[in-house]
């Protein structure tokens, strides 16, 4: 898949990116959206939604033409080289360095950008140490040699000042000192910065609380804040970012130096986790302050509401945040509403949030063209059809979805009636050249590599195994009562509810219907249940379970799915043990049950999932299967049968059925006449709804996605 697939109203001259940055992709100049005051761009999105890809692209099409800063928030080795010096280093402070060190390769128009501001701040942290011995806080200071400014920022010969800053840095290390090293490390650097210099940390440190307007004062205070830890620390490392940007808006300034075009950016991928949180928080209240930079901040984030970073329960009386999404055409309005106390104020207000699009049909059939010309297959036109809707059905427009099952073509055997779900059953070459089933290549991908940050440790490795249950569960009480069952004699267990929030700040959809609320990962984790243990035994396991917990509840007990107990119950039933027992239970209850809450049933029973057994709906949705018990049995496994396949949502509309559920229908009128006039209309409106390729029972995992291939 071509990295700008989907992102074409994005990137486009017109798009929301050239209009952030002030370069089109071309690197002609562009006019700049909103300012001096900028938003946080978040870009929201589950799993597989092409947040990163987003990123990468940005950074690829246009880092020749404005300085770009990429950080992966979730990479270890943050946290990893931290470690090795708690007491000078934090994931903040080394993923700071990581960004002015990228800058300082810039090698576009104006040249690398110097970042004395931040060289200052952390050379007087890596001082700072009370355990380590003389030489090797030395050693930490020197750390950050590649980042001193080279240039005006010195005084005298320039070459000549730096390095005999240098120089100086290196005789601390053997010389005894009578001071702290701090001290001599900032009245070093303090002695030798050129006017200019000398003003640009006079107008960052000496603002920091407590400077009273010198530097040297505002130096110290900071690293005595990030001593301290806690709260104190994340003031000191957020006022770090602060003088970056500083650096930043300096060098963009211009004064005395060519002056560059557009604006910068820092791209942080996964800043949905502590450390993202980290970086973007101070970015948000220093511009709710006022101090504002022209620094573009793109982030990523799972939960569509931006999740911890933005407050996942918002005062119903506040703004929300400006959403948009390419589908909504116009570029986004945005702009700071007033606040009365800047520093009460919900950290929302600064971002805009935009929704990654998913791919339009004729995007995913764009994707699935490319990779089946570069792989060899054999399939009719009918079978790539076929293909072609199955991979539209189980992605609902995921890029990565799409991506993996297009790769995954050539594998393909004909899918007869195995239909869509057999698409998973293909296989996939990833980074060790090997092929993969691609079933477990996705969910690697969208599970396991996406774990949620709040999951406890203890559940981690079983993560993948709750979901995989869960995905027979339908609403929250019938979640729980399953996770009672798996879960039981577990010292550590984790309630439904809970799991329901994690998926949610996964960035997984919510559908009331269906516990995993998205289709193509209910079907990938159907299949990996049953074939945890041979013929299906977990899968049926899981039904059963449930099935037993509703059938200790009486049948008119409400139900806020299902309606009643009886018709969830039965839901279960048909998909563990077939048809046979549930049709004589609808059979039984059609002339004493309500004939609108009786057609309910029947529609809710038919939502069951069908795994393990030969699929025979058509034929006897049809009438072609003998079936005892007289003619109102056969009506009812005929509208049972047709209800089922009609409802499947891995399958295109079957125009014969369709025709068949009608006929079944109105042939029921002459069953019970009294209810004549609600099974008429039943009939009708069934029947505009699968002409129009909607579903007959919509939900959130089939709303705005139509089943007509086209």
């Amino acid at each position: 898949m071509p990295d700008d697939l989907g992102f074409e109203k994005l990137l486009s001259d017109d798009g929301l990116v050239p209009s952030l940055l002030g370069k089109t992709r071309k690197g002609r100049n562009h006019a700049m959206l909103y300012g001096p005051d900028l938003p946080v761009v978040l870009l929201t999105g589950g799993p597989g939604m092409g947040k990163g890809r987003l990123l990468r692209c940005v950074r690829g099409e246009f880092g020749s033409y404005v300085p770009v800063a990429f950080l992966d928030c979730r990479v270890p080795p943050f946290g990893e080289v931290s470690e090795e010096h708690v007491e000078t280093r934090s994931e903040i402070t080394e993923a700071l360095r990581e960004i002015g060190l990228q800058l300082q390769k810039w090698s576009g128009d104006g040249g690398k950008i110097e970042t004395p501001r931040l060289y200052a701040g952390l050379a007087a942290v890596a001082a700072s140490g009370a355990q380590a011995s003389q030489a090797d806080l030395v050693d930490e200071v020197r750390r950050h040699d590649t980042l001193v400014p080279k240039g005006a920022f010195w005084r005298g010969v320039f070459h000549r000042a730096r390095n005999g800053y240098l120089n100086a840095l290196a005789a601390l290390a053997v010389n005894p000192l009578v001071t702290p090293l701090l001290t001599a490390v900032v009245d070093e650097l303090l002695a030798r910065v050129s006017r200019e210099g000398g003003s640009a940390l006079r107008g960052c440190y000496g603002e920091y609380p407590g400077a009273a307007g010198m530097p040297g004062l505002g130096l110290h205070a900071l690293v005595s804040d990030f001593q301290q830890g806690g709260v104190a620390r994340r003031t000191a490392e957020g006022f770090l970012f602060r003088a970056l940007r500083q650096d930043i808006e300096a060098e963009f300034r211009g004064v005395g130096r060519f002056v560059r075009a557009g604006r910068p950016a820092v791209l942080l991928d996964h800043a949905d986790n502590a450390l993202g949180r980290g970086l973007l928080r101070p970015v948000l209240a220093d511009r709710e302050a006022g101090h504002h930079d022209r620094v573009v901040v793109l982030a990523t984030a799972r939960h569509e509401g931006g999740g911890r970073l933005l407050g996942r329960d918002r005062d119903p009386d506040e703004d929300p945040p400006t959403t948009w999404s390419p589908s909504d055409g116009a570029l986004p309005t945005w702009r700071r509403p007033p606040a009365q106390d800047p520093e009460l104020a919900p950290p929302a207000r600064g971002a805009l949030l935009l929704r990654m699009p998913v791919l339009t049909r004729g995007q995913q059939k764009e994707a699935a063209t490319r990779l089946r010309h570069q792989r060899s297959g054999t399939h009719t036109p009918a079978s790539w059809q076929q293909i072609d809707f199955g991979i539209h059905r189980l992605s609902g427009g995921r890029p990565l979805f799409v991506t993996r099952l297009s790769e995954a073509t050539a594998s393909y055997r004909p899918l007869g009636d195995r239909g869509t779900p057999a698409l998973l059953d293909g296989t996939v070459r990833t980074d060790d050249d090997a092929p993969h089933p691609v079933s477990e290549v996705l969910l690697d991908e969208l599970i396991l590599r996406e774990l949620p940050e709040e999951l406890p440790p203890q559940h981690r490795d079983g993560w993948l195994d709750l979901l995989t249950h869960l995905s027979v569960a339908h609403d929250g009480a019938c979640a729980q009562a399953l996770m009672r069952r798996v879960q039981e004699g577990r010292p550590a267990q984790l309630a439904a509810p809970r799991i329901a929030d994690l998926l949610q700040d996964c960035g997984w959809p919510h559908c009331p219907r269906h516990f995993i609320g998205d289709l193509g990962l209910r079907t990938l984790l159907r299949q990996r249940l049953y074939r945890m243990r041979p013929g299906g035994a977990e899968w049926a396991l899981d039904h059963e379970r449930l099935h037993n917990h509703y059938l200790l509840l009486r049948d008119g007990h409400p139900d806020e799915v299902f309606g009643t107990v009886g018709a969830h119950r039965l839901n279960h039933q048909l998909a563990v043990q077939g048809a046979e027992s549930v049709v004589d239970r609808l059979t039984a209850t059609f002339a004493t049950t309500a004939p609108g809450r009786w057609c309910e049933d029947v529609l809710s029973i038919a939502q069951a999932p069908l795994l393990g057994r030969p699929d025979d709906r058509r034929l006897r949705a049809l009438g072609e299967v003998p079936v005892e018990g007289g003619t109102l049995r056969w009506r009812v496994d005929r509208l049972l049968h047709a209800l089922w396949l009609c409802e499947d949502r891995t399958r295109p509309i079957d125009d014969a059925v369709a025709g068949a559920l009608k006929d079944v229908l109105d042939d029921l009128c002459t069953e019970a006449p009294r209810a004549a006039a609600t099974l008429t209309d039943t009939a009708r409106r069934w029947g505009e709804s699968i002409e129009n390729r909607q579903p007959l029972m919509p939900c959130a995992c089939t709303r705005h996605i139509g089943r007509k291939v086209r």
